[in-house]
Order: C-alpha cells, then structure tokens, then sequence
C-alpha cells in the first residue's frame, strides 16, 4: 500500500461523504420520535441521580456560630485566609466529585437579632470539622445545637418599620 492508495481512498470517502450523511438525516428524521424519548429517558434518569445523590449530604448538615470579641478588628489577610478555608472545607466533602454541588454547599447567614452581629457558616458535618479549627483570631466559635432552619429565606431589612405610615396626601 503506497501514499498515492491512501490518499485514493481518502478521496473516495470525501466524495461519498453527502451520500453518507443524506442516509444518516433521512434515517435521523424516520427515527425521531424515540431517539428524542430516549434523550428525554437519559436526562430525567441523570436527573433523579443527581437528586437521590444529594440527599444523605443534605440530611447531614450543621453550622458554627462565630460570635466576635469586643475587640474583633479582622485584617485582609485573616479574610481572605478564612475565605480560602471556606473553598477548602467545600472541596473536602467529595474527592471523587460524585456528589452534587446542592449537597456540598457551604452557607453563610450574618444575623443580628438584638445583640451584635454573628456569622454563622452551614454545611455538611464533614465541612464543620475543618472549619472549626480555622476560625478568626477574635471569635468564638460555638456548634449549634438546635439544628438549621427549614427552608428559611433570607430576609434584609434597611431602617425602621412603623406602624402607621403617614402617606402624603393627594392633590
């Protein structure tokens, strides 16, 4: 077999490629119905995966509350160590990647309920273990113990709320 062969054939497959893909649309186009199902089937198959995947993470979560000292004055470098910790304990759950972001997640709720301002950080178990040796230099760190909120929505108010608001009157 010699170049001039090769490239012969490869010639003769160049100028079949029309036939070729003609036959491949018309059988694509007399096969849609169940290949759109079948894509349609394999979706929704990796979909409950994902879902069923992230379930036990879910199930499995707790939070720190990091209370600050009076004299808690944090510098950029402490921020952005705490930061880097943060992206640590998120990709400390799952090695292989197999479970899904929803289940790893890392969250941050600031709260400030008639005292000072705290942070609390929730996540999967596994994640609180590294994070609690991690913290500020100024804050103290408590495990919560009442378990997370159900399905609570942030909320952010800005001034106060009275309760009968004068409305200008209309002209």
């Amino acid at each position: 077999m010699t170049t001039n062969d090769l490239i012969d054939g490869a010639i003769g497959v160049l100028q079949e490629f029309p036939a070729h893909a003609d036959r491949l649309a018309q059988w694509t186009l007399g096969n849609a119905w169940w290949i759109a199902l079948l894509v349609l089937a394999v979706f929704g198959a990796v979909g409950a995966g994902r879902l069923l995947a992230a379930r036990r993470p879910l199930a499995d979560r707790g939070a720190l509350e990091l209370l600050p000292t009076t004299g808690f004055d944090p510098k950029v470098e402490e921020v952005i160590r705490f930061a880097h910790q943060l992206t640590r304990a998120h990709k400390s759950i799952s090695r292989w990647n197999l479970t899904p972001a929803r289940g790893t997640a890392i969250r941050i709720r600031f709260n400030c309920s008639g005292g000072p301002l705290t942070m609390r950080v929730e996540g999967p178990s596994k994640a609180l273990s590294v994070l609690r040796h991690q913290g500020y230099a100024q804050c103290e760190m408590q495990l919560v113990e009442d378990g997370l909120p159900v399905r609570e929505r942030p909320q952010i108010q800005l001034g106060a709320q009275s309760q009968a608001s004068p409305r200008p009157a209309a002209a």
